[in-house]
């Protein structure tokens, strides 16, 4: 193990060199940033292949999800299910008691 305290190494290259090493790293990551985004022309390309059987709907190849859609078919399944349970709820009834049968023997006695 290196001591800690020990001075680093002299550089092997010359001070342009060095510089030149430098921009080349920091380039190197600099350079890593958001990779493109491909899906629209990956789904394009499977479309006209496909003459339109696969992504021809306009929503499934957007990039913002059809909000209004969603909201209009939530609001629409709630009226039904409010229709519905206006319409089933007078049939239901009330609660009977309902006693247990007598037993039956079987055997005489």
């Amino acid at each position: 193990m290196a001591d800690p305290e020990e001075p680093a190494p002299p550089s092997r290259l010359d001070p342009q060199g060095e510089e030149r090493v430098k921009e080349l790293v920091r380039g190197a990551l600099g350079s890593a940033s958001v990779p493109p985004d491909l899906t629209q022309g990956v789904q394009r390309r499977i479309r006209t292949r496909s003459r339109g059987k696969f992504y021809a709907d306009g929503w499934s190849t957007s990039k913002h999800p059809p909000v209004n859609t969603y909201l209009v078919t939530s609001v629409m399944m709630l009226a039904l299910l409010c229709a519905i349970y206006g319409l089933l709820h007078p049939l239901s009834g009330s609660p009977v008691e309902v006693k247990p049968p007598q037993p039956v023997n079987v055997l005489p006695e």
